[in-house]
C-alpha cells in the first residue's frame, strides 16, 4: 500500500484529484468502461482531443504551431546506427509513430504505416554541421535546430514526426526530435526519453530491452472514448460544465497592440529562476493548508491577472494529463486535456482564502475532467470569436520535472530549449519544479504582447509569490505588485518637469503684454478687430460698472453672451475686479441655466439682451450690455490688487447627481497653464490662435489666454460659423490660423492641404482613430493629443504624435509642474500596462467646488506619496494605463465601461475602426439596449464632404479590422451626427436604430440560389435543422468547431469552390458565405482572357491542352 501511495503522490495534480475522485465514489467500472483492445481491424477514429487538432489545422493548415519540438545535445562517442535501431524499435512499438490522418467519405480517421514502410524505416536523418567550425558552431546548433522545428506537418502524410541529428564535431552532436501534438503530449515526452534511453542500451549492448508489451494501442483508446463519453456519463459531465460556465466571460489580459482580426500564432517564450528558496516556502504552505502546490502557484498566478485586467471572475486554462486508466502510462500518444478552471475572486479575499477557492474550483474540475475540451466548448456554448480561443486565451501549467530524461549509456546528454516562433494561446505559464528549484516558463502571442511586458510579469510573479509566503493573509488587492525601487521609479519618473511661473494674477499677466505692444491685434471677430490696448481699455469700462454691482474678490459674475467681442472683453473685465466669471451658455434650456444661477449666486449677469429675454425667472440682477454704454467710464486701470489665488472661473460640469458642480479653478492655475504650453507649443506673438469653444467649457480658457497672454491674436468663431464646416474651412485659410484645438468630430471634416500657415493641431476630450492623426501630421503641422478634466485647468497631459498610427494615440505625460500617478483601488502604483484610476495634481489643480466641501474631500485627497507641492491629488475616476516609454493610454471612465454579452469593449477601438471607412466623416459608437433587453453596440456614421456612406459597406469594412464580438449590431447613417454646443458628439440626441433594420433574424428565408444551397444543402444538414435564415449565426444556433470544418467539405462539395475556413468564421452566416460564394465564381479578368484563348484554339488543340496542362512545355 506504502508502494501505492507514494506512486499517486507522483501523479500530476489533475490525474491525482480525478483517481481519488474515483476512489471516493466508490464504484467500480462497468465491464463496458474497461479499456481493452479494439476487434475490429480497419482504421480507429480520431480522439475528441485529435479532432480539434484536426479542425485547428484546418484552420490555419501549413504552421508549426502544434510541433512538439525536443533538442538534446549529445557529447561524446554517439553510435549513430544504433540511435536509429533504437527509434525504429519506439516507432514498431507505438501505432502512434507510424500514424498520419486520413480525411475518408466516412469521416477523419487513424492511418497507421507498416513497420516496414520506407516512411518510418529510415528514423534518422543525418546531417554534416562539422564545417562550420567550433567558433560558429553554437549559432549554427541553434539555427539549425530553430529551422528544424518551424518545418509544418501535413497531418494526412505520415509519419507524423522526424528526427534530425545533426554532427557538429568529433563527438559533438544535437539530436532535434519534432513530432506533430496530434500523436504526443507531455506526458508521451517521458515515455520517450525512457524507452530510448532503454532501446539504445539495447542496441549497444547486445542485450534485449526491457519493455514490457503494450496492452493497447492509442486507436483503441480513441474508440473506448467514444462508447464511454454516452448516455448518464456524458450527460452528467455536460451539466457540470453547463452550469459551471454559464456567464463566463474571456480573461482580458491588457495587450501592447490591438488584438487582431483572426487568432495568430506568432509568439515566443521567456524563462525566469524563482529565488531557491521559494520552492520549499511553496511546499511548506502547501502542506500547512491541504493543497497541492499547484494550488499555491495557481492562486498566485490568478492574484497577478485579477491585477492586471480588474476582472474578479478569471477563466484560465490547463492541461491534464487524462491517463487515469493504467493501460495507458506507458503509451505516447495525444491523451492531454485542457479544462477552464472559473475562479471567483470577490470580495478581496485574503490569498489564504483564495487557496481555499482555487483548491475547490481545481478538485471539481479535474474530477469532471473527463469530458473532451472540445465537448466542454459545446455545451458551454460561448460566443465564438475568431480573435481568441474559445473559453480562455491564458493557460496554467506546472510540471514536476525529474531528472530522468534521455539517458544514453555513458554519454552527456542535456536537453537544449528550442524555440519553434509559435504560441498556441496568448499566454502561457509554465512553473517547472525541479531538483535544483523552479522555473517559470512564459510563452506568448507576439502579435499582442512584447518581450518586456512579459519579463515585467515573471518579475511581478516572483514578487507577489514571496510576499504571500511570508503572510498569507494579504489579500489580493494588498500584495506588492512592485519593488520599493521600482514603486519610486513609478512615482517620480514620469511627472512634468519643474518650469518658473510667475507670480502674477491674470489681469496683471494680461496688461504686461497691454504695455509690451499696445498697438498689436490682440482680438478678432468676424470684421471687428481690437489691439491689445483697445481691448484693455474696453474692459476696464466694463469692469467700472460691474464694481458698482457688487463685483469683488470672492464674488462672482454670470455671462450669458453670444460669440462676440463682448465675450472675451466680459471675461477680462470681470478678472480684473478680482471676482470670478460664471459662464453660461445661452443655448442651455432654462432648467439648466437656473441650477447654474441658483448655486453660482453671482451678484449680476452680463448678457445681451436676446439672452436676457431666455434666462429664468424675474431676475433684477442682469447687466444688459446692449442698453448699458460704457463709453463714459474711465478707461485706465482700476488698480484693484487680484491675489494669484483668487478664483478666476466657476465652470459647471455634470454632477453623478444629475446637479451641476461648479468648478473653482485660481489665476495662478491659468498662468502656470500658458507658461507650460507657451513652452510646449513654442507660442510666440506671431501665432494666430482659433477661439472655438464654448465659454462653458475650459478649452476655451486655453485658446483665450494661449493668446492673449502671449501677445498672439485670438480669432474668436462667430455663432454661425462654428458648426458650418465650409465656413469654418474659409476662415481658417482667410485669417492663417497658426493654432487649433478642436473636437475630432470636427477635425475630420477639415481639410488640412489647404492650412499651410498652421503649426499645431491639439485634439483633446475624447478618443478618435490613428487616421486622423495621419491626415494631418505632414505639411509642417504638429499634431497633439491631450487630456484633462476641468478640475485641472484645460490640459495637463500631452502627448506629441509624431509619424504614422495605426491607433489613437495614447495620451501622453503630465505637462510641466504636474504629475500623474496610475494606482489601484488601495492607492498603491500599479506597474507598467496594468489598468488603473489616474491621480493628478499640480498647478492647475482645483480649489474644489463650490459650496459642496464633501465633494471636495472626497476627489482632492491628501497627496499620499508627498509629490506636489501643495500636497493634493485629485481622482479623476478614469481609468488609463502606463507604457514602457511613460505615456499614458486612456481605457474608460471607472464607473462606464461598457461590456456586450460579457465582453469588455472599448467604444474608441471601435470607432476607430470604422472612421477608416472610405467616405465617412464622422463616427460614435454606443451601447443600447432592445426592447428585449439584449444590449448591442450602435454606430452612427455621417459622410465626409462630397461623400456617399453604404451602411453595409461600412458594416463590411469594420467586420474586416475587429473582432466579431466588436463589430456592431447596427449601423445607422445620418446626414450629419448632432453636436452639443463644445462641437463634441451629442449622444442623447442620436436616434434609436431600427430593431429590425440591423441584426437580421433566422425567418429571414433564402433570396438567391446560393443562399437556397447553403441553407438547405449546407448549413441545415450539417446541423439536422429544418430551415435555417440566412442571417443566423452558424455557432448560436448549435454549430460547433468539428461541425463548421463538416460544413465547409460539404459547401466545397455542393457549390465546386473552396473557401477559406478562416472567412467562415469572420460571419458565420448563409448571407456571408453566399455572397464569398458568389465571389470566387464571377469570372476573373484573368478568366475572361483564358476562355477567349481555349475559344480561338482548334477542339483538338483545346483538348490536349486542358487535359495534359500539366506537361505543358515537355518535350
Amino acid at each position: 500500500m506504502s508502494e501505492l501511495v507514494k506512486r499517486l503522490a507522483k501523479l500530476p495534480e489533475g490525474r491525482r484529484a480525478a483517481f481519488l475522485a474515483q476512489l471516493r465514489s466508490g464504484a467500480g467500472k462497468p465491464a463496458q468502461d474497461t479499456l481493452v483492445p479494439r476487434d475490429a481491424t480497419g482504421p480507429a477514429r480520431l480522439s475528441y482531443a485529435q479532432e480539434t487538432l484536426w479542425f485547428i489545422d484546418r484552420l490555419a493548415p501549413g504552421r508549426a504551431t502544434y510541433n512538439v519540438a525536443s533538442g538534446y545535445r549529445i557529447r561524446g562517442a554517439l553510435d549513430t546506427d544504433a540511435l536509429g535501431r533504437a527509434l525504429r524499435t519506439l516507432v514498431a512499438r507505438h501505432e502512434t509513430l507510424r500514424t498520419a490522418l486520413a480525411d475518408t467519405h466516412t469521416g477523419v480517421v487513424q492511418s497507421v504505416l507498416a513497420t516496414d514502410d520506407p516512411r518510418v524505416r529510415d528514423a534518422v536523418t543525418v546531417h554534416d554541421l562539422s564545417a562550420a567550425g567550433e567558433e560558429a558552431r553554437e549559432e549554427t546548433a541553434r539555427s539549425f535546430a530553430a529551422e528544424r522545428a518551424r518545418v509544418p506537418f501535413v497531418l494526412t502524410e505520415g509519419p507524423l514526426w522526424r528526427a534530425d541529428l545533426a554532427r557538429l564535431g568529433d563527438d559533438d552532436h544535437l539530436l532535434v526530435f519534432v513530432v506533430h501534438h496530434v500523436v504526443f503530449d507531455g506526458w508521451s515526452s517521458g515515455v520517450f526519453s525512457k524507452e530510448l534511453s532503454a532501446a539504445y542500451a539495447a542496441e549497444t549492448t547486445g542485450q534485449a530491452a526491457a519493455l514490457e508489451p503494450l496492452p493497447v494501442q492509442y486507436g483503441d483508446y480513441a474508440e473506448w472514448q467514444r462508447r464511454r463519453l454516452t448516455g448518464d456519463t456524458y450527460d452528467e459531465l455536460a451539466a457540470y460544465w453547463r452550469e459551471t460556465l454559464a456567464g463566463a466571460s474571456h480573461l482580458e489580459l491588457p495587450a501592447d497592440r490591438p488584438r487582431p482580426p483572426e487568432v495568430t500564432y506568432d509568439g515566443t517564450y521567456l524563462r525566469r529562476n524563482l529565488a531557491p528558496e521559494l520552492t520549499a516556502s511553496v511546499a511548506g504552505l502547501a502542506r500547512s493548508h491541504g493543497v497541492t502546490p499547484y494550488v499555491v502557484h495557481l492562486a498566485a498566478f490568478l492574484l497577478l491577472m485579477h491585477r492586471h485586467t480588474g476582472q474578479d471572475d478569471l477563466v484560465v486554462g490547463t492541461p491534464t494529463a487524462n491517463r487515469d486508466q493504467l493501460e495507458l502510462e506507458e503509451l505516447i500518444g495525444f491523451f492531454v486535456n485542457m479544462l477552464p478552471l472559473r475562479t471567483d475572486l470577490k470580495g478581496d479575499p485574503s490569498f489564504r482564502t483564495l487557496l481555499d477557492r482555487v483548491g475547490d474550483v481545481t478538485r471539481e474540475a479535474f474530477a469532471h475532467g473527463e469530458l473532451p475540451f472540445e465537448k466542454i466548448v459545446e455545451v458551454a456554448r460561448p460566443r465564438r470569436d475568431p480573435s481568441r480561443s474559445p473559453l480562455f486565451g491564458v493557460v496554467f501549467a506546472l510540471h514536476n520535472t525529474a531528472d530522468d530524461g534521455l539517458s544514453l549509456g555513458g554519454l552527456d546528454v542535456r536537453q537544449e530549449s528550442l524555440d519553434a516562433g509559435t504560441s498556441r494561446f496568448e499566454l502561457s505559464w509554465n512553473v517547472s519544479v525541479r531538483p535544483q528549484g523552479t522555473v517559470l516558463e512564459a510563452e506568448f502571442n507576439t502579435d499582442l504582447l512584447d518581450p518586456e511586458t512579459v519579463e515585467a510579469l515573471l518579475v511581478q510573479y516572483e514578487h507577489v509569490l514571496t510576499a504571500v509566503l511570508a503572510d498569507p493573509e494579504l489579500t489580493v488587492t494588498g500584495a506588492p505588485l512592485l519593488t520599493a525601487e521600482d514603486r519610486e521609479d513609478m512615482l517620480t519618473r514620469w511627472n512634468g518637469p519643474a518650469l518658473p511661473v510667475p507670480d502674477l494674477s491674470v489681469p496683471a499677466a494680461f496688461e504686461r503684454r497691454v504695455r509690451a505692444a499696445p498697438h498689436t491685434v490682440a482680438l478678432v471677430a468676424g470684421a471687428e478687430r481690437l489691439t491689445y490696448d483697445e481691448l484693455d481699455r474696453r474692459a476696464n469700462r466694463l469692469a467700472r460698472v460691474l464694481v458698482a454691482r457688487g463685483a469683488a474678490p470672492g464674488e462672482r459674475v454670470a455671462l450669458c453672451l453670444r460669440r462676440t467681442p463682448d465675450l472675451v472683453v466680459s471675461i477680462l473685465a470681470v478678472l480684473k475686479t478680482g471676482a470670478a466669471y460664471v459662464p453660461v451658455d445661452p443655448g442651455y434650456p432654462t432648467a439648466r441655466m437656473a441650477a447654474i444661477l441658483d448655486d453660482a449666486t453671482p451678484v449680476t449677469v452680463v448678457a445681451h439682451a436676446e439672452c436676457a429675454a431666455g434666462l429664468p425667472g424675474d431676475r433684477g440682477d442682469v447687466l444688459v450690455l446692449d442698453e448699458q454704454p460704457q463709453a463714459s467710464q474711465d478707461d485706465s486701470g482700476l488698480g484693484i490688487a487680484v491675489s494669484p489665488r483668487d478664483v478666476a472661473y466657476v465652470l459647471y460640469t455634470s454632477g453623478t447627481t444629475g446637479r451641476p458642480k461648479g468648478v473653482l479653478i485660481e489665476h495662478h492655475s491659468v498662468v502656470g497653464f500658458v507658461e507650460a504650453m507657451r513652452d510646449l507649443f513654442d507660442l510666440t506673438p506671431d501665432d494666430r490662435v482659433l477661439g472655438y469653444a464654448s465659454a462653458n467649457f475650459d478649452v476655451s480658457v486655453g485658446e483665450m489666454f494661449n493668446a492673449l497672454l502671449t501677445g498672439a491674436q485670438l480669432h474668436l468663431v462667430p455663432d454661425e460659423v462654428r458648426l458650418d464646416v465650409i465656413l469654418l474651412q474659409e476662415l481658417l485659410e482667410k485669417e492663417r490660423i497658426s493654432l487649433v484645438d478642436l473636437p475630432p468630430a470636427v477635425l475630420a471634416l477639415l481639410e488640412p492641404d489647404r492650412l499651410p500657415d498652421l503649426r499645431i493641431v491639439f485634439v483633446g476630450g475624447e478618443a478618435f482613430p490613428g487616421e486622423l492623426v495621419n491626415r494631418w501630421n505632414r505639411d509642417g503641422h504638429r499634431f497633439f493629443n491631450g487630456y484633462g478634466p476641468t478640475e485641472c485647468t484645460v490640459t495637463m497631459v500631452v502627448h506629441e504624435c509624431p509619424g504614422q498610427w495605426d491607433a489613437s494615440p495614447p495620451i501622453g505625460l503630465p505637462i510641466a509642474n504636474h504629475v500623474a500617478h496610475v494606482v489601484d483601488e488601495r492607492l498603491e502604483p500599479v506597474p507598467f500596462g496594468v489598468v488603473g484610476e489616474l491621480l493628478v495634481g499640480g498647478e492647475g489643480l482645483t480649489r474644489g467646488y463650490l459650496g459642496a466641501p464633501e465633494l471636495t474631500r472626497e476627489k482632492v485627497i491628501a497627496d499620499p506619496f508627498g509629490s506636489t507641492a501643495d500636497g493634493r491629488l485629485y481622482h479623476t475616476g478614469d481609468l488609463v494605463r502606463r507604457r514602457r516609454d511613460g505615456s499614458l493610454v486612456f481605457v474608460g471612465r471607472k464607473d462606464q465601461q461598457v461590456k456586450i454579452r460579457g465582453l469588455r469593449i472599448e467604444l474608441g477601438d471601435v470607432e476607430a475602426a470604422t472612421a477608416t471607412c472610405p467616405g465617412v466623416g464622422q463616427v460614435a459608437v454606443v451601447p443600447w439596449t432592445d426592447p428585449h433587453g439584449e444590449r448591442h453596440l450602435v454606430a452612427y456614421t455621417a459622410p465626409a464632404a462630397g461623400a456617399a456612406v453604404d451602411p453595409a459597406a461600412v458594416r463590411a469594412h469594420t467586420a474586416a479590422q475587429l473582432p466579431a464580438y466588436m463589430v456592431p449590431s447596427y449601423f445607422v447613417v445620418l446626414p450629419t451626427l448632432p453636436l452639443t454646443v463644445s462641437g463634441k458628439v451629442d449622444h442623447r440626441a442620436l436616434p434609436a436604430p431600427d430593431p429590425d433594420a440591423g441584426v437580421a433574424g433566422g425567418d429571414t428565408p433564402p433570396r438567391t440560389e446560393t443562399e437556397r444551397i447553403l441553407a438547405e444543402e449546407v448549413f441545415a444538414q450539417v446541423l439536422r435543422l429544418d430551415r435555417v435564415g440566412v442571417h443566423d449565426d452558424f455557432f448560436a444556433i448549435g454549430g460547433n468547431s468539428l461541425q463548421a470544418a463538416q460544413l465547409m467539405t460539404l459547401l466545397t462539395e455542393r457549390c465546386q469552390v473552396r473557401v477559406p475556413l478562416s472567412d467562415f468564421f469572420r460571419s458565420p452566416t448563409v448571407a456571408h458565405l453566399a455572397e464569398a460564394v458568389d465571389r470566387l465564381r464571377t469570372p476573373t479578368a484573368d478568366d475572361d482572357d483564358l476562355l477567349a484563348l481555349i475559344e480561338s484554339m482548334s477542339d483538338d488543340d483545346a483538348a490536349r491542352w486542358t487535359d495534359g496542362q500539366g506537361h505543358a512545355g515537355r518535350a
